[in-house]
Parts: C-alpha cells; structure tokens; sequence
C-alpha cells in the first residue's frame, strides 16, 4: 500500500516538473508570479512565501533574451573616410 502511495507521488512529480519545463517561459513566468501573490495574500506560511519567490526567480531567469546573449552584434556602422557622393 506504501509503495503504491510513494511511487505515486513520484510520478505525480515528475509529471509536474515536465509539464513546468515544457511551458512556453512567458507563461511559465505569468503561473510563477501568480504563485508568489497568492501565498503573500493569504498569509501562507513563510516557507511556502519562500518557495514561491524562488520559484519565480528561477522563471524569471528562465525567460532571458536575446538583448543580452553573445549572438547579438551591434548595427554595423558605415566605415569612416568615405564620402557619399
């Protein structure tokens, strides 16, 4: 009967933590913040507050961006001493 309940619950996680990672990252944020909210407002206790602001950070890096990767080159300047005529 315990195994049954344990190797339950381990499904249940991994199958949470595969739908997590799938999410597109913008809504992956969105759930995360709303987490955050949601155990601030209903005065949850502390360590479900501190779950769910690392949850969100974690998100929130997650999402990154392509403003600061090393793929993303400035606009190319025209080159100097040339006249346009």
């Amino acid at each position: 009967m315990w195994q049954a309940v344990i190797v339950g619950l381990i499904v249940l996680a991994a199958t949470t933590y595969a739908a997590w990672a799938l999410l597109p990252a913008a809504l992956r944020l969105r759930l995360a913040r709303h987490l955050a909210a949601t155990a601030r407002r209903v005065g949850g206790p502390a360590w479900l507050v501190r779950f769910a602001d690392a949850i969100a950070a974690s998100a929130l890096r997650r999402v990154g961006g392509c403003s600061d990767c090393s793929a993303v080159q400035a606009a190319p300047t025209p080159p100097k001493g040339r006249d346009r005529t």
